[in-house]
């Protein structure tokens, strides 16, 4: 232990009698722990968040999808998938075709998008058989969400009516298409949007329903999803000229975009908790520089330089920060620790994806709170070390 940090520390032990520094002093450590606790709390449950938005929108698209560039349908999608599979990385594919329709019952009609799919296949790609809550889809019959079920008062065996605009072309126009079609599956994705807005059915009914001539795309899954972007590429560069593989992000890359900017936005409104909270560390360390006066006339006169007094002053501020900083760590993991365990339903399911506040521990944002705290706290020290460091020892002695 340096002799400029034992100096330190007892000057900080030695207020007892001062209770106006002494508070200060407390006060500083308090709004340095409240603007930490806050930060990282507030950080913690963006990326939980983030991460079960990514969770839930992987579950029920692919990592990545081959489409036709000008939207048509690809005829024969096998080809086009062994070409995919070869690529390294990706694990699973599955063709699928979507499309846009009515849900028609007891006079309630709901729009949706009709997705095809081959339920095995599909489960190799998303995690579709996670989903059904209850029954199973089989052919001729739809898997409806949960949500759309309620608004339209819909059970399993309850039989639908469909309407597809992509009906049959005749001299008189085009006339929709409209079919029956048994509810024999509900399934749930965590996602009201989803849930709301989505049926499923076999992949040969939905072909023949939406009259279709091919799929409408193909759906791949990969290892890593962290790798996407190149891994598309990579698959995107095998395809002939007309089709082109996204990856999720991209597809997804406003959604994301804005989540980042938010929390980016969060972090500097609430780091100027921890800044405002510094300058009751700068009113500290003035006052104790005044305080001590005479001990720093004392200091130099016994062989002290000035660079050995400002570091004296530097780390009380540290240490007040470092105390601050450790205490708002603590009481911010405590506080994720106690919403991850409470399960709390706070946010309308119809605004947000997710109705349960989701927290996720990352040691770097802890790290990096930490981190931008402690530097503040450097910063609020300096002017009153600088202070400290430039006194005349005649001056600070001279009424002694």
């Amino acid at each position: 232990m340096s002799l400029s940090f034992w100096i330190a520390k007892k000057y900080l032990k030695g207020r007892k009698t001062n209770k106006l520094l002494s508070g200060i002093t407390l006060i500083s450590m308090a709004g340095i722990a409240v603007g930490v606790m806050t930060l990282t709390t507030v950080l913690a449950v963006m990326q939980g968040f983030e991460n079960d938005l990514k969770d839930k929108v992987l579950g029920v698209n692919a990592h990545i999808l081959i489409q036709n560039r000008f939207g048509y349908d690809i005829p024969d999608p096998e080809p086009l998938e062994e070409k995919a599979l070869g690529v390294r990385g990706v694990e699973a594919a599955a063709p699928f075709i979507y499309g846009e329709g009515l849900v028609m019952y007891r006079g309630r009609n709901y729009s949706a998008g009709i997705r095809g799919i081959d339920p095995e296949r599909e489960g190799t790609v998303t995690k579709f058989g996670g989903f059904i809550k209850e029954g199973a889809l089989k052919k001729g019959g739809i898997a409806m969400g949960t949500e759309m079920a309620r608004l339209l008062n819909v059970s399993t065996g309850d039989t639908v009516r469909l309407l597809s605009p992509d009906g049959k072309v005749t001299p008189m126009g085009i006339f929709p298409r409209v079919r029956d079609y048994q509810v024999t599956a509900l399934f749930e994705s965590g996602m009201y949007e989803y849930d709301t807005s989505l049926v499923y059915m076999v992949y040969d009914d939905a072909r023949s329903f939406l009259s279709r001539q091919g799929a409408s795309g193909i759906s791949l899954r990969i290892a890593n999803i962290d790798k996407a972007e190149s891994i598309a590429r990579e698959v995107s560069s095998l395809l002939p000229e007309e089709y082109a593989a996204r990856d999720w992000f991209r597809m997804n890359r406003n959604l994301y975009s804005a989540m980042e900017l938010e929390k980016k936005t969060m972090f500097i409104i609430l780091t100027l908790i921890i800044l405002v909270a510094s300058f009751n560390i700068v009113a500290t360390l003035i006052t104790l520089v005044r305080e001590k006066t005479r001990e720093i006339g004392i200091l130099k006169s016994l062989g002290f330089t000035a660079a050995e007094v400002k570091r004296i002053f530097l780390y009380n501020g540290l240490i007040i920060g470092g105390a601050g900083i450790t205490l708002g760590e603590l009481l911010g993991l405590l506080l994720c620790f106690i919403i991850r365990i409470s399960h709390i339903n706070a946010l309308p399911a119809e605004v947000y994806y997710s109705t349960e506040l989701k927290v996720s521990f990352s040691f770097w944002n802890f790290f990096f709170v930490g981190a931008v705290a402690f530097f503040i706290t450097y910063l609020a020290a300096v002017f009153p070390a600088r202070q400290a460091a430039k006194m005349d020892v005649i001056e600070a002695i001279k009424y002694e």
